[in-house]
């Protein structure tokens, strides 16, 4: 993903499919972090100096405040353009309006990945798409801590990260599916006559 879930997930947070402040995006977690090794610095002592060691002070754990929906995956092939959905992420423990102190608000996370196997120029915008869900909710894509997944896409271009949508009202985890609408046309989009894909991916999480 391009932010490492930077899901996540928002001042919606700080979970890295998303841990963030208020002016940073929100990160979802590598599931499979890389352990650092650490290394013993512990030098040789001198005559009549007993050596110490500087005490490892383990670092805070942070939260993970999204529910992995893994199996919830879907891909299509348009024309050379492979858009797919590699799961969805939901919490009801995101800040509120970036206030870490606050975690009530609520927000889904769709994790994607388009990628353009074509020589052509293609445009998609799934970080300004539409979310219907089970809770009775429409919202778009909240650009500020969604990842840049739009625009244009030369060839060979792979673009990958996270959709985040923040919630209204409701509680995330009642959601029983989703909704997500989004486009890709061919050349910068402007052409009547061009070659378009609407999608309108339903997706059940229980």
């Amino acid at each position: 993903m391009k932010k490492s879930f930077k899901l996540a997930i928002l001042a919606i947070a700080a979970i890295t499919m998303l841990a963030g402040c208020s002016s940073e995006k929100t990160a979802i977690k590598n599931e499979n972090p890389v352990q650092a090794k650490v290394e013993d610095q512990t030098a040789t002592p001198e005559a009549g100096k007993v050596s110490e060691k500087e005490p490892v002070v383990p670092e805070e754990k942070v939260e993970d405040i999204w529910t992995y929906y893994n199996d919830t995956t879907w891909s299509d092939d348009f024309n050379g353009i492979i858009s797919t959905i590699e799961k969805v992420v939901v919490s009801d423990k995101v800040p509120k309006d970036g206030n870490k102190d606050d975690p009530t608000a609520s927000a889904v996370g769709v994790v994607m990945k388009i990628e353009n196997t074509t020589e052509n120029i293609y445009t998609t915008y799934p970080d300004q798409a539409e979310l219907v869900t089970s809770t009775g909710e429409q919202i778009s894509a909240d650009m500020f801590y969604s990842d840049h997944l739009g625009g244009e896409l030369e060839e060979g271009v792979i673009k990958q990260g996270n959709v985040i949508f923040s919630l209204q009202r409701g509680h995330a985890a009642d959601i029983k599916w989703i909704k997500m609408k989004w486009y890709v046309t061919e050349g910068d989009g402007m052409q009547m006559d061009a070659k378009r894909k609407e999608y309108s991916v339903k997706l059940e999480l229980k």
